[in-house]
C-alpha cells in the first residue's frame, strides 16, 4: 500500500500518550488504538488513553477505502484467492468503522468523521422526496436504526456546511457541499482494484493472525467492572473526582473497543472463539439497562451484524455466522 501506509491512526496525542508513527493503519487498528491500556491499568494509563483522541477522520477514510476495495476485489475477474483477500480488507475496514463509531464526539473533527462515515455506509437516502413511501422489512429497519445510533454525534452543535458560492466565485465544479465528504476523498466503488495487488498475500494471511478472543472477552468484562467502580468513586466529592471520571471514561471506551475487536473477527463453528463472542455479546447486552453511551452499545450491535456477513464470505459452511439477539434499546 502506498497511501499514507505509515500514518499513525491515533494521530496527535495529549496527556503524555505515546506516539508510534511506525504503526500502520491496516493492521488491527483497535489493537493499535488501545495499546496504552494494559489488562490491569492504572488511573494514569486510563486518563492518558482518554486524552489520546484518535484521528477519526483518517479512520473513516481508511474504512471506506478498504471496504470499497474489498468489493472491487470480489467483482474483478482473474484475481486469485479473491474471497480471502476481501475478508482481510473487510475485517480491517469493519474494525475502523467500529473505532470511529465508539469513540466519543470530543471535537468537531470527530463529529464530521462520524457524519461522513454514516452517509458513506448507511442504507438510507437523505434526498428522498416527500412523497416517498418506505417499505422496509423489520430486520432492515432495525439495521438502519442501529447504524444511525452507532454513528450519531450526540448533542454537539455542528456548524452549518460550507457557504454557497457568491456571484463572482469560481471553481464551482469542486465547490464543497459538506465539511468532510468521503465520496470526494475516496474514489467511488467500482473499477479495478487500486492497491491490493502487491500486498495480496498479507491480506490472505490476515485471518490466521486472530488474537486470543478468550483473553479479550475477559478484558471486556474487567474493563466494564473497572469503569463502573471508577464512575462510582468519581461521584464522591474529592479533588481527584474529575481525573477519576476521565479514567472511568477511558476504561469504558477500552471495553467497548475490545468488544468490537472480538465481534469482527470470524471464528469457526464450535471453536472457543464462538464462546468468546457469546460471552462478549452477553456482557454488552447486560449494559442495556446502564447509562453507557447509546452510540457505544449500538456500535457493538452493528459490529456483530456486519461481522456475520464477513463470516459468510470467509466460509459460511465452516464459520459461525449467527447474530446475537439483543435487548431492543435502539
Amino acid at each position: 500500500m502506498t497511501d499514507k501506509k505509515n500514518r499513525d491512526l491515533t494521530g496527535p496525542h495529549e496527556g503524555g500518550a505515546v506516539d508510534r508513527p511506525e504503526l500502520r493503519t491496516d493492521l488491527d487498528p483497535i489493537a493499535i488504538a488501545t495499546e496504552l491500556v494494559s489488562d490491569d491499568p492504572s488511573v494514569a494509563e486510563l486518563v492518558a488513553f482518554r486524552a489520546a483522541i484518535p484521528d477519526l477522520k483518517e479512520a473513516a477514510r481508511q474504512a471506506k477505502r478498504l471496504l470499497d476495495e474489498a468489493m472491487r476485489v470480489r467483482l474483478t475477474p482473474g484475481f486469485d484467492a479473491a474471497p480471502q483477500i476481501a475478508v482481510g480488507l473487510m475485517l480491517i475496514g469493519q474494525s475502523l468503522t467500529a473505532l470511529t463509531a465508539i469513540w466519543p464526539t470530543d471535537t468537531l473533527d470527530c463529529a464530521e468523521a462520524k457524519l461522513a462515515l454514516a452517509e458513506a455506509i448507511g442504507p438510507w437516502d437523505r434526498d428522498q422526496g416527500g412523497d416517498y413511501v418506505p417499505a422496509l422489512a423489520p430486520a432492515t429497519a432495525t439495521r438502519i436504526r442501529v447504524k444511525r445510533a452507532a454513528l450519531n454525534v450526540g448533542e454537539l452543535m455542528v456548524p452549518p456546511g460550507p457557504a454557497v458560492p457568491s456571484a463572482h466565485d469560481r471553481g464551482l465544479g469542486d465547490w464543497p457541499l459538506k465539511h468532510y465528504d468521503l465520496t470526494i476523498l475516496v474514489e467511488p466503488q467500482g473499477g479495478p482494484p487500486m492497491f491490493v495487488d502487491p500486498d495480496a498475500q498479507r491480506w490472505i494471511e490476515l485471518l490466521a493472525q486472530a488474537p486470543d478472543l478468550g483473553r479479550l472477552a475477559k478484558r471486556v468484562e474487567r474493563m466494564l467492572k473497572t469503569a463502573d467502580k471508577l464512575f462510582a468513586l468519581a461521584r464522591t466529592p474529592a479533588e481527584d473526582a474529575t481525573e477519576l471520571r476521565r479514567a472511568a471514561e477511558g476504561a469504558q471506551i477500552a471495553a467497548y473497543m475490545t468488544a468490537a475487536r472480538v465481534a469482527v473477527w470470524p471464528v469457526a463453528k464450535g471453536s472457543d472463539g464462538v464462546k468468546a463472542k457469546k460471552r462478549v455479546a452477553k456482557a454488552i447486552d447486560d449494559r442495556a439497562c446502564r447509562a453507557d453511551p447509546l452510540n457505544m452499545q449500538a456500535a457493538i450491535r452493528m459490529a456483530f451484524e456486519d461481522a456475520s456477513w464477513l463470516s459468510r464470505l470467509a466460509g459460511g459452511d465452516r464459520m459461525a455466522t449467527g447474530v446475537p439477539i439483543w435487548i431492543e434499546i435502539v
